[in-house]
């Protein structure tokens, strides 16, 4: 035992100076296993963060499924209506509805609680699209936010602005409903409001319907085309 007392504190300043040595590699070595250990904590509470922005993005999508299934025929028509206030209250409903999911699927991406990426290629052009293929949303906001009823963030207000311009504009604009075009036209067809073409030519007042042909035109013997 004396021996190696003697021994220890005659190399006690070369022991000292190996220990110095040794010590920065252990040191490395314990960091880079934190490091490490860190690595996997940080990677495993993305994982979850990302799991959590999914099933928000999914959520999200089954209530649109279940508002779509609801959709008044007044906004699935696709025609738009001038006095939105003289609209059942229903479709009313709807369309307020439809902005209250939009705001808050706004609001999750400003926070990054949904996926940015579907963000980016789904819900900006998504909406777009159905501004304008329902044009009766445009009109639903236009009309709360004149009336002041419109108490969204300021935020997302502009958001809903900019959707709508370019909702008016390719690639998102869609062709007008052609029944919605045709009720908007006066009605000037002989068949539906003028006499019947029982004789196979209109009434003096009224002008040649294009399959009729004229009676000028008839050949002898010929049958009534009407």
């Amino acid at each position: 035992m004396k021996k190696v007392l003697c021994w220890l504190t005659d190399n006690s300043e070369k022991l000292s100076h190996w220990a110095t040595v040794l010590a920065f590699p252990a040191a490395a070595v314990a960091g880079f296993l934190a490091y490490g250990q860190l690595k996997v904590a940080t990677s495993q509470i993305e994982q979850a963060n990302d799991q959590r922005r999914w099933q928000n993005y999914n959520e999200m999508n089954v209530r649109y499924a279940e508002l779509y299934k609801s959709i008044p025929d007044q906004i699935s028509s696709g025609c738009s209506h001038a006095d939105f206030h003289q609209l059942p209250s229903e479709a009313k409903r709807w369309v307020r509805q439809y902005f209250d999911l939009y705001s808050e699927e706004f609001w999750l991406f400003q926070n990054k609680l949904i996926p940015s990426e579907m963000w980016t290629h789904r819900i900006h052009g998504g909406v777009r699209v159905n501004l304008s293929k329902y044009p009766i949303l445009i009109v639903g906001y236009q009309y709360w936010k004149s009336s002041g009823a419109f108490t969204h963030p300021v935020e997302f207000a502009a958001e809903v602005e900019s959707a709508i311009r370019d909702s008016k504009s390719p690639p998102y604009i869609t062709k007008p409903n052609a029944e919605c075009i045709d009720a908007q036209k006066p009605n000037h067809s002989v068949e539906r409001d003028g006499p019947k073409l029982r004789f196979g030519f209109p009434p003096p007042a009224a002008p040649a319907a294009p399959h009729v042909k004229r009676w000028k035109d008839r050949k002898p013997g010929q049958e009534s085309l009407a």
